[in-house]
C-alpha cells in the first residue's frame, strides 16, 4: 500500500479533487470536511502528509496544526489556503507546517512531499 496522506479541508469540490488525483498515483487518501474530526485522526493514526485549509468554520487550520504538531511534533504538515497573507497562515507556519500552498495548486508540489 502507498503512502497514507490526511486532507482536512471544509469544501467538499478540494477534497474530492484531492482525492482523486492522489489516489490515482498509488496513495491512500483520508479526508474530512469537519476541522475537529481531522484534528482527532490526524493524532490518532499516523499519516506521511497531512494538508490542512486555514480558513475553516468552528477551528481554522492553525489551530488543527498547532493541535496535531503538540502530539505528533514530526508530522508533515502542509497548509492550503487561497489567503497567503491571512495572519493565520502565518500562524500555521511558525507552529511548524513544512509549507504553504497557494489555492488553486499545482498536485506536483504535494508529490514533491510524498516522494521527498
Amino acid at each position: 500500500m502507498g503512502k497514507a496522506v490526511l486532507v482536512i479541508d471544509d469544501e467538499q469540490m478540494i477534497l474530492d479533487a484531492i482525492e482523486t488525483i492522489i489516489e490515482d498515483m498509488g496513495y491512500q487518501v483520508t479526508t474530512f470536511s469537519n476541522p475537529l474530526d481531522g484534528e482527532k485522526e490526524a493524532i490518532k493514526n499516523s499519516y506521511d502528509l497531512i494538508l490542512i485549509d486555514v480558513r475553516m468554520p468552528d477551528r481554522n487550520g492553525a489551530q488543527v496544526t498547532e493541535a496535531i504538531l503538540k502530539n505528533k511534533p514530526d508530522a508533515t504538515i502542509l497548509i492550503l489556503t487561497a489567503h497567503p497573507t491571512h495572519p493565520l497562515a502565518k500562524r500555521a507556519l511558525d507552529a511548524g507546517a513544512k509549507a504553504l500552498l497557494k489555492k488553486p495548486f499545482e498536485i506536483s508540489k504535494v508529490l514533491d512531499f510524498l516522494q521527498g
